[in-house]
């Protein structure tokens, strides 16, 4: 008897200080909605904040490149020669007018002995080549899109820790109820003169062990919903989530080229491609030559050095000059065309490999959720099978031929079946959101057609 108490001591001692509650009973959180943990987290979420405002500097520095750049300089003091020279500065603007012509405009000041001297100047620059490639300086993703795979990849994570919970959740509960009907057929036993209960104290041990390790999970779980919602209090949360239509079918030709146009990779690789193909047609087409027009357009005090013989001859406040010229690179044309082929093999290979890639993981993701389909039927199955046992034991129960823990322990069936079953319907909208994101779908709206 005192090893009983002992035994009992050391369990309640262990409850007590895991913070398991007793009883049976589950401790409960507040309700929360994943609509409702999406809004949280895309507002408050620090991560998500940080990106935002990165984004809207990039958008910044991006429009500033298409305005006047301003730079200024001041020369206090200098030394020619060993003597010192009379200070001076320069204020200088540059705007850009497109990709062939610049335009600049400065303007010197010095302070010596005659006072102020202000110097004004201005150069139009022009640089045509006939046979130069568009250039690309294009990101392979849009800033909108940019943002849109952000918010996608919050809501998954988001997701991910709303299900992982309410299946932590599940299974504390469900722990507790093994732990409560563990104790009942103990005291049970107990009553029973005689009776051997070694195996009925280690088998609550171990179901204290798992109860503990189950109460640990939620509770770091809510600590990881709670940072990425942004939420500042320390609260609980009990997920709300209930899966909708489980008959979705997909069709992998018609998901193929949406795949493949969300995809960064299969996108680089094709642009890639259009780069190496086009710089061979060039090569073909020129046979090397580069021909290029340039000309320039000064007004004001220009440094004599950059202007023809004849305008330093001539002086003048306007100066201009223009040119064409021709140029190739002295290398057997033959090697440099097969360079480029080459350049276009592997080119192709590469987008070949991408391609084939992304199909292995749609595939995959088919796959994953047809598995997913058949799973969710099986735990149907089996639930149903639960239910028919539970029910047999309680008209078991009224004709007395079974215990009240016999029925108990169908309950407790029926209770792990029903977990199971909702938790491969939560796996279910699991892969089929993961097959959303690798399309490049907006989570934000498609995570509602699957679950509320």
């Amino acid at each position: 008897m005192k090893t009983r108490l002992r035994l009992w001591a050391g369990a309640l001692a262990l409850c007590l200080a895991l913070g398991i509650p007793q009883g049976g009973e589950a401790s409960t959180g507040q309700p929360i909605t994943l609509a409702e943990a999406l809004e949280t987290a895309l507002e408050h979420n620090t991560s998500h904040a940080l990106f935002l405002w990165e984004q809207e500097l990039a958008q910044k520095r991006e429009e500033a490149k298409r305005q006047p750049v301003v730079e200024a300089q001041v020369k206090p003091a200098q030394v020619r020669n060993g003597e010192w020279a009379d200070a001076g500065g320069s204020v200088t603007i540059t705007v850009p007018l497109g990709r062939h012509l610049g335009l600049s405009g400065a303007l010197e000041v010095g302070l010596g002995e005659s006072g102020l001297d202000l110097n004004p100047s201005g150069t139009l620059t022009l640089r045509y080549d006939f046979f130069a490639l568009s250039e690309e300086n294009s990101a392979v993703l849009a800033p909108e899109e940019t943002r849109q795979r952000q918010v996608n990849s919050l809501v998954l994570q988001v997701f991910d820790l709303f299900v992982d919970l309410r299946q932590a959740i599940d299974e504390r509960d469900y722990r507790q109820a093994v732990v409560g009907h563990v104790q009942k057929q103990l005291e049970a036993a107990q009553q029973t003169p005689d009776f051997d209960d070694l195996e009925l104290r280690r088998k609550l041990r171990s179901e204290l062990l798992s109860l503990a390790a189950a109460e640990e999970k939620v509770n770091q779980l809510q600590l990881q919903l709670q940072t990425v919602l942004g939420w500042a209090e320390v609260s609980l949360f009990e997920p709300l989530l209930e899966v909708g239509s489980l008959d979705w079918v997909f069709s992998e030709p018609e998901l193929q080229e949406e795949v493949f146009a969300a995809s960064v990779e299969v996108r680089t690789a094709r642009r890639n491609l259009e780069q190496a193909q086009a710089k061979l047609d060039l090569e073909r087409k020129t046979g090397g030559w580069q021909l290029t027009a340039s000309g320039t357009l000064y007004a004001g005090e220009v440094p004599r050095a950059e202007l023809p013989t004849l305008e330093q001859q001539a002086g003048g406040p306007v100066n201009w000059n223009i040119g064409l010229s021709a140029s190739k690179t002295l290398y057997p044309h033959k090697i440099v065309l097969e360079e480029l082929e080459l350049a276009v093999a592997k080119a192709e290979h590469e987008l070949a490999v991408q391609e084939n890639a992304l199909l292995g993981r749609l595939r995959s993701s088919l796959q994953a959720i047809r598995s997913a389909q058949n799973l969710v039927e099986s735990q149907g199955e089996l639930l149903r099978a639960a239910e028919e046992d539970l029910a047999l034991r309680q008209r078991q129960y009224a004709a007395g031929l079974v215990t009240e823990l016999q029925v108990e322990e169908a309950a407790l069936a029926v209770h792990k079946a029903r977990n199971d079953y909702y938790h491969q319907q939560l796996a279910y909208a699991r892969s089929v959101l993961a097959l959303w994101d690798l399309c490049g779908r907006r989570l934000q709206d498609m995570v509602f057609a699957i679950v509320s």
